[in-house]
C-alpha cells in the first residue's frame, strides 16, 4: 500500500465491510527479510516514531469511518506497526466508530509491556513465522542484533496466553528453507506452544520471490493440512 493510505471497501469471507490501512511512511521494521515483498527494510529499528503525516492521516480515516459503514479495519502496514508511535490513538479512533480492529505484526515486540494493552484492545491479532531454525532466522529474516527465533516464539506464546480474542499465526513456507518434513514437525511444535486460534499458511506466488522461495500448490496444501491438524487437536 502507499504511505499513509486507506484502501477501498471490500467484503471479507464473513461478508464484513473491510478497509485496509497503512499508517507508515515507508518500511520501518525490526527485520529485513530477504523474502519480503516490500523489498529491503528502509529503516531497521525497534523504536517508534511520531510521523508528521499522522494527524492528516487520522483526520482522513475519521472521515471515512464517519461516512461509511465499516465493520473491520485491518491495520496492515508496510513494515512493523509499532514503528507508529500513535498506533494506540489510531486503534482508539477506529473503535470509537464501532468497527473491529485486526492487526498484523512479525510478533517480536509482543513481550513489551507498553504494547500489550494496545494488542489486547484489538479484535484479531496476527503474528508471523517463516523459518524453524536459528540459522535460517538470522540469514533470511536478518533481525536486529540479539534477536532470536526462540524469543520470537516465546514472545508470541506469552502474549497469547493472556489474549482473549482471536490470535492468527501467519506461516510463510519457503522452498528449501522451511518446507521439509523436519520443518513441518518444528512448525507443529511452535503451534502447540503458541496455541493460535487459526493458521494462515502460504508461500510466495509472484515474481522473483515465487521463483526463489515458492513451493508448488500440492506440497503447500499437504503442509497446510498437517499444520491444521495441530490446531484441531488443541482446540
Amino acid at each position: 500500500m502507499k504511505p499513509f493510505s486507506i484502501s477501498e471497501i471490500y467484503l471479507n469471507k464473513d461478508n464484513e465491510r473491510v478497509i485496509d490501512i497503512n499508517p507508515l511512511p515507508e518500511n520501518y521494521c525490526t527485520f529485513d527479510c530477504v523474502f519480503c515483498p516490500l523489498g529491503r527494510t528502509k529503516v531497521k529499528t525497534a523504536n517508534p516514531r511520531d510521523f508528521k503525516e499522522t494527524d492528516t492521516f487520522m483526520e482522513k480515516l475519521g472521515k471515512v469511518l464517519d461516512h461509511e459503514d465499516i465493520d473491520l479495519v485491518f491495520i496492515n502496514p508496510d513494515g512493523e506497526l509499532f514503528a507508529q508511535e500513535r498506533i494506540a490513538e489510531i486503534i482508539q479512533l477506529i473503535k470509537s466508530h464501532g468497527a473491529k480492529v485486526r492487526i498484523i505484526s512479525n510478533g517480536y515486540l509482543f513481550n513489551r509491556e507498553e504494547y500489550i494493552p494496545v494488542l489486547i484492545s484489538c479484535d484479531e491479532v496476527i503474528g508471523e513465522l517463516a523459518v524453524t531454525t536459528e540459522d535460517n532466522f538470522q540469514k533470511l529474516q536478518r533481525p536486529l542484533p540479539g534477536y532470536t527465533l526462540e524469543d520470537l516464539v516465546l514472545n508470541m506464546t506469552a502474549f497469547n496466553g493472556q489474549y482473549q480474542s482471536k490470535f492468527i499465526l501467519d506461516i510463510t513456507i519457503l522452498k528449501g528453507h522451511s518446507d521439509s518434513d523436519e520443518d513441518v514437525e518444528r512448525f507443529q511444535e511452535f503451534i502447540r506452544q503458541i496455541r493460535p486460534d487459526e493458521l494462515n499458511v502460504h508461500s510466495p506466488t509472484k515474481g522473483p520471490l515465487a521463483s526463489a522461495f515458492g513451493i508448488n500448490s500440492a506440497r503447500l496444501q499437504e503442509i497446510t493440512d498437517q499444520l491444521n491438524m495441530v490446531i484441531d487437536s488443541t482446540s
